[in-house]
């Protein structure tokens, strides 16, 4: 019977996930919206570190903007990402072969600056770019699941294509 109640990471999070918003459609359209923003943040913490709930972890700054810094330790600096200008529709998941252990980056360009680098202050810019390699380091399905749920539900790039 043990052995039944345990479950896997990953199983859980297909649980948790869909209850996370079940059980906020019975409490208000605020409490509803933090909740669905934890699910955000949540995903935007996998994405980028790879655990949901990291110890100092991916800062979601404007949340309707999608804006979210991320520290980089072994710089002593941090990164400022603008999800909603991603062009997802030309983005790719490379991968890379380390040994036997595969790595997984997210290759992604925009029409304007999608990345910054911010000094330690978080305030001044350093320099910034129009493409991005973000490395994944989480399992690829959950990431791929994050991904998903950023760029349809979230930070959405409404902006029309132009054919020329």
């Amino acid at each position: 019977m043990a052995e039944q109640l345990a479950l896997s990471k990953a199983c859980c999070l297909k649980i948790i996930l869909p209850l996370a918003v079940a059980v906020s459609c019975g409490v208000g359209l605020q409490d509803r919206a933090l909740a669905l923003d934890d699910v955000f943040q949540r995903a935007v913490n996998y994405v980028f570190t790879g655990e949901i709930d990291p110890k100092d972890g991916p800062q979601v700054v404007d949340r309707g903007s999608c804006i979210v810094v991320v520290p980089e330790r072994k710089f002593n600096r941090y990164a400022r990402y603008y999800l909603s200008r991603f062009k997802m529709d030309v983005a790719r998941v490379s991968k890379k072969y380390a040994g036997t252990q595969v790595i997984y980056q997210l290759e992604v360009e925009g029409d304007s600056v999608i990345f910054e680098y911010l000094k330690a202050d978080k305030s001044t810019i350093d320099y910034g770019f129009k493409s991005a390699q973000i490395p994944l380091p989480g399992n690829i399905n959950q990431t791929e699941r994050a991904l998903q749920l950023i760029f349809t539900e979230q930070c959405k790039n409404d902006k029309p294509k132009s054919p020329f």
